[in-house]
Parts: C-alpha cells; sequence; structure tokens
C-alpha cells in the first residue's frame, strides 16, 4: 500500500501552498488590525530595534543592551532588509506568519512520503489549524518563529539523504535560539544512532525506506551528518556561554525563569531534581497539568502512539522546569519549541497504521483532532482574540502628537504599546522607568495595573521633587523632561522588578544590596 508514496506530489502540494496562503493572509489581516489599535506589546518593539542594530550588536532599548545577554539569535539578522526597509514592527507581524505557514511544506513533504495523499494532507492542515502553534504565529513577534520551518525541513532533508540541504539547514539551526541547540542536538544524536543501529534494515516490499520505517536511505551518511548536527549546536552553545554572556554580563534568563528555593539557574534545577526528587513536588501545577492537555487533546493524543514523539520531551522540559508561570501558559511562543516532533510523531503513528492495514484510523482519526481543534480555538482559545482585538487605550491625535514630540534619540520611557510603534525610529526607548531616562510619556488614565501602582507614585513623587517635569501636555497625555539620577548610566537597569517594589527607590536600594551600580 506504501508504494503509493512514491507518485508525484504535485497536485498535493498545490493545496498546501493555498492552505498556507489563506493561513498567511488571514494572519496578516489580523496583524494589520492589532497594529491599527495597538495591541502589539514591547516584545514586537524590542526585536524591531535588535533587528534594525544587526551589525551594531543587536541592542533594544527595554533589554538595556544587547538581545544576546537573553536569547542566542543570530537568525535575526536576516530580517534585517525587512526592518530597515518598513522602518515598523508590523513587518515583523507579517514575517512571523510567513515562517510558520511555511513550515507545512516541508512537513508535508515528509508526509507525502509515507502517507497516501489525503492522509498526507491532514497532517499540514492539522498543523495549521492546531491552537498552539496558531497561538505562536498571532503573538508578538519572537525568534523562536524560525524553529517550526527549520526542524521540519532538517527532518525531511535527513529522512530523503538530501545533505546539501541538511547542511545549510544544520548551520541555521544552531542560530535559533539557546535551548534550540539543546533539542537539535538530541536530534542529532537520534539521527547517528539511527544511521548506526544494527537493526537498520533494507525497506521490505512496498514499504518506504526512510527514518520513520526504520530504514535510513544512507545509514552512514546519516550517522556523519547527524554527529554534525551534534558538533555545530554544541559548538554553538559552547560559544554562546563561554564567550558572549560573560562578556556581556551572565546570561539573564538565568535568575527569571529557573529560580526555586531549592535551586537556582536551569543547569542547578535539573541536577537537584536528578539528585533530590523529592523537589518535583514543586513542579506539580494544576497549570503544568492543564499546559499538558492543551498540548496533547487537540491532537487526539495521537502523538503517543510513535517513539518519534520522544524528542519534545527536551522542548517539554525546557518549558515546564520554568519557574515563571508564562512560559506554560498556552499562547505564549514557547510552545513553539516542541511543537514540531509531536508532528512528526503523528505522521509516525498514521504511517504505521496505513503500513498495518487500519486504513479507518488513518482516515477518522484526524479528522477526530482537526474537530477538537476546531472545538479548543470557538471555546478555549490560546490566541484570547477578545482581548487583543479591541483597543486597551483610545489612540488618537494626542497620542500622536504626544510621541511626535520625542527626539529620536531620547532615552525615553512609555507604555509597552506605545513603545513598540515608535522603536524603530528611537533606538533608546524603553519600557522600563531606568534611572538614566531622559523622557517620560504617560497617559494619566492608562488601564495597567502596574503602571497605576508602580509607575505613578514614583512619577508624582518626582514630580514633586522637580527630577521630572512636565513639558507638553495633550489632554489626558503628558510628555515629561527628567533629570537622570545622579551617576546613572545607560545599560543599568533591571529587566524587571521584582513585584514586592513600589518605589523606583526601593528597586534601586536592592539593585545596589546586589552589587550592582545602576
Amino acid at each position: 500500500m506504501n508504494g503509493v508514496v512514491e507518485a508525484p506530489m504535485a497536485g498535493g502540494m498545490r493545496k498546501v501552498l493555498l492552505a498556507v496562503g489563506a493561513y498567511v493572509a488571514v494572519l496578516t489581516a489580523a496583524a494589520l488590525w492589532r497594529w491599527h489599535v495597538w495591541t502589539y506589546g514591547a516584545d514586537t518593539g524590542l526585536f524591531a530595534q535588535a533587528i534594525a542594530d544587526t551589525f551594531g550588536g543587536f541592542r533594544d532599548g527595554p533589554e538595556v543592551g544587547s538581545h544576546f545577554r537573553f536569547h542566542w539569535a543570530p537568525l535575526l539578522g536576516t530580517l534585517w532588509p525587512l526592518v530597515v526597509v518598513a522602518r515598523s514592527g508590523l513587518v515583523l507581524q507579517v514575517a512571523q506568519a510567513v515562517l510558520i505557514g511555511a513550515s507545512a511544506i516541508p512537513f508535508y513533504a515528509l508526509a507525502r512520503t509515507y502517507l497516501e495523499r489525503r492522509a498526507a494532507f491532514a497532517a499540514p492542515a492539522l498543523l495549521l489549524l492546531y491552537p498552539p502553534l496558531l497561538a505562536v504565529a498571532f503573538t508578538e513577534f519572537h525568534e523562536i518563529a524560525f524553529y517550526p520551518f527549520v526542524s521540519f525541513a532538517l527532518f525531511w532533508a535527513a529522512d530523503r539523504a538530501r545533505w546539501r540541504a541538511f547542511a545549510l539547514l544544520a548551520l541555521a539551526s544552531a542560530l535559533v535560539r539557546e535551548e534550540a541547540c539543546i533539542v537539535f542536538a538530541i536530534v542529532g544524536l537520534t539521527f547517528a544512532a539511527s544511521g548506526c543501529a544494527r537493526t537498520n534494515r533494507d525497506a521490505r516490499a512496498g514499504e518506504t525506506a526512510g527514518l520513520l520505517t526504520g530504514a535510513p536511505l544512507e545509514p552512514a551518511r546519516l550517522a556523519a551528518a547527524g554527529l554534525g548536527l551534534v558538533a555545530l549546536n554544541v559548538a554553538a552553545l559552547v560559544f554562546y556561554y563561554g564567550v558572549v554572556t560573560p562578556r556581556l554580563g551572565g546570561w539573564e534568563p538565568a535568575g527569571e525563569f529557573y529560580t526555586y528555593p531549592f535551586a537556582s539557574g536551569p543547569v542547578a534545577v535539573v541536577i537537584t531534581l536528578v539528585t533530590h526528587p523529592a523537589n518535583i513536588a514543586a513542579l506539580l501545577t494544576f497549570g503544568r497539568l492543564t499546559y499538558l492537555m492543551e498540548a496533547f487533546l487537540p491532537l487526539a493524543l495521537l502523538p503517543f502512539f510513535s517513539r518519534w514523539s520522544l524528542l519534545a520531551l527536551p522542548g517539554l522540559a525546557v518549558v515546564l522546569l520554568s519557574s515563571n508561570a508564562i512560559t506554560w501558559r498556552m499562547g505564549s511562543h514557547y510552545a513553539a519549541i516542541f511543537i514540531p516532533w509531536l508532528f512528526i510523531g503523528l505522521v509516525s503513528a498514521l504511517a504505521r497504521w496505513q503500513r498495518e492495514g487500519f486504513a479507518r484510523r488513518v482516515r477518522i482519526w484526524p479528522r477526530v483532532a482537526g474537530a477538537i481543534c476546531v472545538i479548543v480555538l470557538i471555546a478555549f482559545n490560546p490566541l484570547h482574540p477578545a482581548h487583543y482585538v479591541r483597543a486597551s487605550y483610545p489612540i488618537g491625535s494626542d497620542v500622536r502628537n504626544a510621541l511626535a514630540t520625542i527626539p529620536p534619540n531620547a532615552r525615553v520611557a512609555l507604555h509597552d504599546e506605545w513603545f513598540t510603534h515608535i522603536a524603530v525610529g528611537h533606538p533608546f526607548a524603553t519600557v522600563f522607568f531606568c534611572p538614566y531616562v531622559d523622557y517620560l510619556v504617560y497617559a494619566d488614565d492608562y488601564p495597567n495595573g502596574y503602571f497605576q501602582s508602580q509607575i505613578v507614585p514614583e512619577l508624582r513623587a518626582e514630580l514633586a521633587s522637580g527630577q521630572v517635569r512636565e513639558l507638553r501636555r495633550f489632554g489626558k497625555i503628558a510628555v515629561y523632561t527628567r533629570t537622570p539620577d545622579a551617576g546613572a548610566r545607560y545599560g543599568r537597569c533591571l529587566t524587571a522588578r521584582p513585584d514586592g517594589f513600589k518605589t523606583l527607590r526601593a528597586f534601586l536600594d536592592y539593585d545596589l544590596s546586589r552589587g550592582r551600580r545602576p
């Protein structure tokens, strides 16, 4: 039955391209609307700043320096022409939709290798409908948008012994993000093991040769390619953590995302969990359980029927070990790190059922998964469209006139959504009330709890002391000039204040107590 997989796939690919085109069109329309109503937060703006500064070190305002303090992402530089021409973060949102949508193309090529035509098309259709991946495409831009395409294309190249394409994709894999390097190194070990395994065999009659049938096309070259993939990604990690981050003052996410009472930092957390398993209880939370349900139920548990889905475990570990709940909140971009491997496992399961003659399963199961995806999008949509398609604050001439008064090189602090709209033209703009800022633009009645409880009291205190003075006012929106704190310099400001700090002074005192000077 599998002999049909060698038939030309042009017709099916045309359908996939049409589906991808519709997907990109819908998400681009959503991006245009969100840009129009100003609901993109700071991440889109900071990436626009960092990419615009590709040849200066990927610097941005909110991260007060190079983005490499937070993530290893040289592949962002490929988007530099788009940002410098468009001069807007909106182009990144469209690029993200294209990158995520395009991942269905190599995925279909892989699925069509093993599945008959209808089942092969069902796989990428399900990918494009899968709520967690839709959320990645819909949310603010992140470098992880490159990851699904690189993952599927790399696996397809290894499966079909396309070694030139594999080499190029392997290089790209080492430039996406640091946790992606970990996953790809493990994938490389898997390829090497598949190529070296004594159980490798020739494909049986009517069976397709390839990784998913345990009969790689070129085992020796696959093993070598796998080891090369490991070497590239390990080298990237060594260079990032051994050379780059020490020169930038350390790796910032270690303290923000992997801090527990029993350990701090990802390596320490993993070691402690292995040596003291009782600490695993701290990870057994309802939020993590519902996250796993949101990941697997829309796929009707299909990934559980294939060992290839085990490749999703490293990415799931990266997400679930985080101490910051936003990481394992479905709707954030972090889910992209494990999604491709769930779908490769899904294809593997369907291909095995097809070989074993369970045609009805192959036909029905993806339909059930598709129905569940639709139900989730209707009832439990992780995109949260009702929140993001409505303006959180009316954007009119007052906002635009206030922003137009900001000098291009001002170290200005302003609301997240406003920052993203001016980010490219104002490389030192930020969303944090740092000691060195010299301009402020705020709306008195901005509907944000953090702003009202943290920023407003500090702003009033500095107005009273004369450190801040109102320069111009447009209705309820004010432009302020500010005298930077004595000795303050750009680049010395924590990215996020701990929640307990009620004033900037308390934050600065904490910063000084840690031996850091603002």
